[in-house]
Parts: structure tokens; C-alpha cells; sequence
């Protein structure tokens, strides 16, 4: 994998994360109008529950707006071919345990070999240029 696509997932990220969030806050504060919630959800659960669980859904659904964006995909690091859905728990897991702390867990991204981030090497899973994961699909 080149150094461009590594650094190209920092963007990516950021969209993805501008929309998982704001989703949430959507939602949140949906709920806080029609008197379901007393108000916005501590930023512990924010952060440890909503955010991991939010983008369980927008991976497991396909959507990846900023990886999209930047001509990037999530494959199987083995196969080549788009990750299961407990590749996409495990992702998300280890994704909900470290979330704020996620700028400390983009480094192996930049000095690994294949430029996976923590949460990749956990799910066996890559991120790779569309273009890449077309060439891997046609290979098997």
C-alpha cells in the first residue's frame, strides 16, 4: 500500500466521523425535544457507546461516505475480498475501546508495512485504493 493511501484515510475519517456524530447529535437531540431523554447523552457514553456503535452501522451498511470520497475501500486483509460482519464488530470494537484516543492509534497506519491502524490488524481487514481491491477481485 503507498504512503498516499494511508494519508488520504485521515480526510476519509474525518468526513465519517463529521457524520456518524452528527447523526447522533441529530438524534439525540430529536429525543431531548420529544421528552424521551432529559438531555444530551454523557460524553462517556458518547464516546465509548454511541460513536463505536454508529459507525458499526454505517460500516456494516456499506455507506463509508469518506472513504468513498477519496476512492478507498475496506477489504479482508487475506482474501481481498469486503469484510464479514464480525470482521466489522471486531473492527468496531477495538475502534469503542480506544476512540478518544484515536490520533495515538492512526500511527501504525503511517510506520507499519501495510499501513494498518490498531483496530485493522484486530479484524484481519485493510484499506486500500478502489483500483487495488478491483485488481484483488479479478486475481481470485
Amino acid at each position: 500500500m503507498e504512503m498516499k493511501t494511508a494519508l488520504l484515510r485521515i480526510p476519509a475519517f474525518v468526513i465519517d466521523l463529521v457524520l456518524v456524530s452528527g447523526v447522533i447529535m441529530l438524534t439525540n437531540k430529536i429525543a431531548a425535544i420529544a421528552g424521551l431523554v432529559t438531555g444530551f447523552m454523557p460524553v462517556e457514553a458518547l464516546m465509548l457507546l454511541a460513536i463505536p456503535l454508529g459507525f458499526f452501522v454505517y460500516w456494516l451498511t456499506g455507506l463509508h461516505l469518506g472513504k468513498r470520497l477519496f476512492g478507498l475501500t475496506v477489504i479482508d486483509a487475506k482474501t481481498g475480498q469486503p469484510p464479514s460482519g464480525f470482521q466489522w464488530f471486531r473492527r468496531c470494537l477495538l475502534f469503542s475501546l480506544v476512540v478518544s484516543l484515536n490520533v495515538f492509534l492512526f500511527i501504525p497506519v503511517l510506520v507499519s508495512r501495510e499501513q494498518k491502524g490498531f483496530h485493522d490488524m484486530i479484524a484481519g481487514t485493510r484499506v486500500v485504493c478502489a483500483g487495488e481491491f478491483a485488481d484483488k477481485k479479478k486475481e481470485s
